[in-house]
């Protein structure tokens, strides 16, 4: 099984994502859950790959996309989702985030299921049946929202996303980096020598070619990228407490 859900925001995708994934790993001994919403998911401006075996749930890999919308990172978030789904060595259900609407959603959902490789397709909400209806080769049905969805105010989602923000850098410390050109008003992402996406970092102050950061990271960081993604509000203490050989 490497099957898709593809549908506008708060379509229950989510929720039938996890359901789906706990139970084919329940009946095969493992399944892998690829968290593609890059605004709503597990860390928003990135994607994840999780394997399920048994009540494990263990993270895999993350990668960077750069955005809380897939609207002008759509070659970074195909990619990822490619390399994502290279990685599953096993059933995997992809959930993807709520960009449904239009000529270019539907460009970017057809893609992305041919870059997944997937086999099937769960369209909730009939918003992208067009797109793939027409495939012989696909197994592309519509399926009903979970029991208990409701639509979340803007306020809402932008309060999920800050919360998810925040934890994430929970056991920050201050380090010293490579600064890239970038806004310091938006996180910078630390990667490794395979690409993968270790942790945030924000900006707190200049120095030269290398800067101070926040940043929950410990490991060895290989390449500082400057992201789209806002900082969030009341996350940095003041940098004077920071010693003068952080890093």
């Amino acid at each position: 099984m490497r099957l898709v859900l593809v549908g506008p925001t708060d379509s229950g995708k989510t929720t039938l994502a996890w359901a789906l994934a706990r139970r084919t790993a329940e009946k095969r001994g493992r399944a892998y859950l690829l968290d593609l919403d890059v605004g709503q998911g597990s860390l928003p401006g990135t994607v994840a790959r999780f394997r399920l075996e048994g009540e494990e749930v263990l993270e895999e890999e993350r990668l960077l996309v750069g955005r809380v919308s897939p609207v002008g990172a759509e070659g970074w978030l195909l990619a990822a989702s490619a390399r994502l789904a290279r990685g599953a060595r096993g059933p995997f259900v992809a959930d993807t985030d709520g960009f449904a609407k239009g000529p270019r959603a539907e460009r970017l959902r057809y893609q992305q299921v041919e870059a997944l490789g997937a086999g099937e397709v769960a369209v909730l909400d009939g918003a992208l049946m067009a797109a793939f209806a027409w495939r012989e080769d696909l197994r592309v049905r519509r399926v009903p929202p979970p029991p208990g969805v409701r639509e979340k105010t803007p306020a809402e989602r932008l309060f999920r996303r800050t919360a998810r923000l925040l934890a994430h850098f929970r056991g920050a410390r201050f380090r010293a980096l490579p600064r890239p050109p970038g806004d310091p008003m938006y996180l910078f992402a630390l990667l490794d020598g395979r690409g993968r996406f270790l942790g945030y970092a924000a900006l707190v102050v200049e120095r030269g070619e290398r800067g101070l950061f926040w940043t929950p990271v410990a490991d060895r960081v290989t390449r500082v990228v400057p992201t789209w993604v806002r900082v969030p509000g009341v996350l940095i203490p003041d940098p004077a407490t920071a010693s003068s050989g952080a890093g």
